[in-house]
């Protein structure tokens, strides 16, 4: 019996350590927000110069790939983008034309706590968004009790959308 709890003891830390939630293939994704039957080749921003920079200031960090992949179907732009919450990644998708935020997704969470950012009552509130002078964007992202680290990832990457759309024009 001793040997059965902890072997799922064991089980169970490691699922909780693990936790993964893919919400959405990438490829679905892009297909989704590009409105195309087939993924058109993507493109490239390297992060170099006044374009890392800004990607520095906007994260308080250095991104962790030294490109960033985009999508592009009209004036529609979709990112893949990715932020640490609290201790993992977040894999979101975003969709930007002519300067605002057309839609956002998580695609993978990875974290334990926070997940409520998946959802669309969270997720509503970035769709529409564009970027004042300041740099901060023109809608308020209300926090999450219990999630506040998610929040800021979210809301630092909806402001990396939109730099980095800036910069393709």
């Amino acid at each position: 019996m001793k040997i059965f709890k902890a072997i799922l003891i064991i089980f169970l830390t490691n699922t909780l350590l693990q936790a993964e939630d893919v919400i959405m293939d990438k490829n679905t994704f892009i297909k989704k927000a590009l409105n195309v039957n087939e993924v058109p080749m993507h493109s490239y921003i390297i992060l170099k110069e006044e374009i890392e920079e800004g990607v520095t200031n906007i994260l308080e960090d250095t991104y962790h790939l030294p490109v960033i992949k985009y999508w592009k179907s009209g004036n529609k732009v979709a990112f893949i983008l990715e932020a640490i919450g609290k201790h993992e990644f977040i894999t979101t998708g975003y969709v930007v034309e002519n300067q605002k935020i057309l839609d956002t997704k998580v695609l993978v969470y990875r974290e334990n706590y926070g997940y409520e950012i998946k959802y669309d009552y969270f997720l509503n509130q970035i769709r529409g968004n564009t970027l004042k002078g300041n740099g901060k964007l023109t809608n308020r992202i209300a926090n999450i009790s219990g999630a506040t680290m998610s929040v800021n990832s979210m809301r630092k990457l909806s402001k990396l959308s939109l730099f980095l759309y800036s910069k393709l024009n």
